[in-house]
């Protein structure tokens, strides 16, 4: 199945996430971002990367800022906490959990 991840549409508040694999230790989501994000500290016990694939966006990682902009990517180690603080209309991430 094809799917193209400039469909998804933008939300006005907040973040639509749209799994778009998930199996056994990998799971493969796109998040499309409004200008105002959610103010959600994540933590997780997993390694996470993350692909900026459109727009730009600040990020929060274990207390530093982070400027991302188009084709950036990062990986966010397990228990490092992170948000995300300021994205512009329609950001587009492509984010891989890869859990143990």
């Amino acid at each position: 199945m094809v799917r193209n991840l400039l469909d998804a549409p933008i939300p006005k508040r907040g973040e639509l996430f749209k799994t778009l694999f998930k199996k056994e230790s990998i799971h493969i989501e796109l998040i499309v971002s409004s200008e105002q994000p959610e103010d959600t500290l994540y933590n997780q016990p997993h390694d996470e990367a993350i692909l900026l694939i459109e727009g730009n966006a600040i990020l929060e990682m274990d207390r530093t800022s982070i400027e991302l902009k188009s084709g950036d990517f990062t990986i966010i180690p397990a228990h490092t906490p992170h948000r995300v603080l300021k994205t512009s209309k329609g950001a587009r991430w492509l984010a891989i959990h890869i859990k143990k």
